[in-house]
């Protein structure tokens, strides 16, 4: 998949008769590590908005800034610089997708299929005219949307701007929010057939309640994408989704979390995160929120790549497996933690996380890939496998 970036927060600037918006942005992989490069020119929409309030009720107004004249994304292009004029109302967000809905990945239905090129909009809050204070984040929208369930919810998540890697989203976790919206909310019963038959029975099942924790969850997307296609489901009973990262991820994670507003506010499911450095895992310390449950799924996206931290990670998924068994022992059923990884594969040496996970006693249980093309390139996969461990 690619991105729309901000290089740096919109500028507004005021003239005589009009005021305009600059804007710099680029189109990159998930790691910034290259740009776009289409056989054709992709044309851009710049999208304003401002609300507008009837009857009690609000409405957000679209504004499109590029109707007549829309820019493009060529092969080459590093950066696109755009100064564009504003309507004389006020606008409060500002969006960047493709012209084409056909690029743009606006649902969850957009993504799993892997049969197109995908680039990401990108929205952002305008700065306020006199606050002198620009905005720091800009903020991707995903409609969760699978069968016949109805597309109006919406995931938002926020991240920096900029190019840096860093508390950003990446392409395993929308993918995964995506699979999730397809096993969860898909009530036609045409799961026969579908990969993951072990994963899609543990998200299903109702004898109890589901508890998920989630390793190195970054920026949040699939921990809150979990609890948010849950409390859709409206499963009989309340799941409970711990986010868990080194603790400078905590800020960013709680932003997202707070950014659910109301979708989580009727307690359909039970969202948290909690400090886990995976230093403190291997050695079976865990914070009191980890602590405090037999963990059904521990989950983790993207967490493959450095090889560094490895050895750590797979010591804290066996400390997991320990602690719920020991926490489920003296309970009425027995928790036998199974362990989720989805990965983008990028290079030879992530390789070693499965030798590291069999020489630890865990074994794959099932496993697929799920397709994720390049608009300017060879497909790609995000791979999915399903750990089990006895004992």
């Amino acid at each position: 998949m690619h991105y729309i970036r901000f290089c740096r927060p919109p500028e507004v600037h005021s003239g005589r008769s009009q005021s305009s918006v600059k804007i710099v942005l680029t189109i990159t992989t998930d790691l910034s590590d290259s740009f776009l490069s289409p056989r054709s020119p992709v044309q851009l929409a710049v999208i304003g908005a401002y609300t507008e309030h009837n009857d009690g009720r609000s409405q957000l107004i679209p504004v499109f800034l590029t109707q007549n004249n829309p820019p493009a994304w060529r092969a080459g292009m590093r950066v696109l610089k755009l100064d564009l004029p504003l309507p004389p109302r006020p606008i409060e967000t500002i969006q960047i997708r493709p012209l084409s809905r056909q690029l743009t990945a606006l649902s969850t239905e957009d993504v799993l299929p892997g049969n197109q090129g995908l680039i990401m909009a990108v929205y952002a809050d305008m700065p306020r005219q006199g606050d002198g204070r620009a905005p720091s984040v800009c903020f991707r929208s995903l409609r969760l949307s699978a069968g016949d369930v109805a597309a109006g919810q919406t995931l938002q998540i926020e991240e920096d701007l900029g190019e840096s890697i860093a508390r950003h989203i990446w392409d395993s976790g929308i993918v995964m929010v995506s699979l999730l919206a397809d096993i969860c909310l898909d009530s036609t019963d045409a799961s026969h057939g579908k990969p993951l038959p072990l994963f899609r029975g543990i998200l299903l099942s109702d004898s109890r309640s589901l508890n998920v924790l989630e390793l190195g969850c970054g920026v949040g997307v699939m921990g809150i994408g979990l609890a948010r296609i849950l409390s859709l489901r409206r499963a009989k009973h309340t799941p409970h989704i711990l986010m868990t990262d080194l603790p400078e991820a905590e800020e960013k994670a709680r932003a997202n979390i707070a950014r659910q507003g109301e979708s989580l506010a009727g307690g359909s499911a039970n969202l948290n995160f909690e400090p886990l450095d995976w230093h403190d895992g291997e050695k079976g310390v865990l914070g009191e929120k980890a602590a405090s449950r037999a963990w059904d799924l521990v989950v983790l996206c993207d967490c493959t790549y450095n090889t560094d931290t490895l050895p750590p990670l797979v010591k804290t998924l066996s400390a997991l497996h320990s602690h719920s068994a020991r926490r489920s022992a003296d309970g009425r059923c027995h928790v036998r933690t199974e362990v989720l990884v989805a990965t983008k594969p990028r290079h030879s040496s992530e390789m070693i996380f499965f030798d590291l996970m069999s020489d630890d006693g865990w074994t794959v249980r099932e496993q697929t890939a799920l397709s994720l093309p390049l608009l300017d390139g060879e497909g790609q996969t995000v791979e999915v496998y399903m750990f089990g461990k006895e004992g």
